[in-house]
């Protein structure tokens, strides 16, 4: 006899009366159910059309990165910030949304942390064009840092 039969032997359902009773007919007619969440027919909203252009955006900074080790100046440093500072923007709003609800939080602290994340968006972005116009600039300072 096995260790598994012997450990789970008590646990068997041998006479349970539940599994022995009939369910009645009304809840084995068939009815339809969807669970697509996009319909053909219908309209999309506005937060669809603001993810699609979210996820090709973040599909087009994949080949943006490795681009940006090799190609040095000015544009290139714009360009990457530009694209950093939207790509991390969307990302903490989503966060905010999902994480700072008034439910969770409270209505005060939700009231707050919106507007908080475009701040630190408004100063990432100063940050990083400040330091692109004022210093060697994103792209330069990554390679000065892998030399090291």
């Amino acid at each position: 006899m096995s260790l598994s039969r012997i450990a789970l032997g008590p646990l068997r359902l041998r006479s349970c009366n539940l599994l022995a009773k009939q369910l009645p007919m009304a809840s084995m007619i068939p009815s339809q159910r969807h669970t697509a969440t996009y319909a053909p027919g219908k309209a999309m909203g506005p937060h669809a059309l603001h993810f699609k252009v979210e996820r090709y955006f973040a599909a087009a900074m994949v080949p943006l990165i490795p681009a940006a080790y090799f190609v040095h100046g000015p544009i290139m440093d714009m360009v990457l910030v530009g694209a950093l500072t939207l790509h991390i923007h969307w990302g903490v709003v989503a966060v905010v949304n999902d994480y700072a609800r008034p439910i969770v939080v409270g209505p005060t602290i939700h009231r707050i942390a919106v507007p908080l994340a475009y701040v630190a968006t408004i100063l990432l972005l100063a940050g990083l064009l400040h330091f692109n116009t004022n210093d060697v600039g994103l792209t330069k300072a990554f390679e000065m840092i892998f030399a090291l």
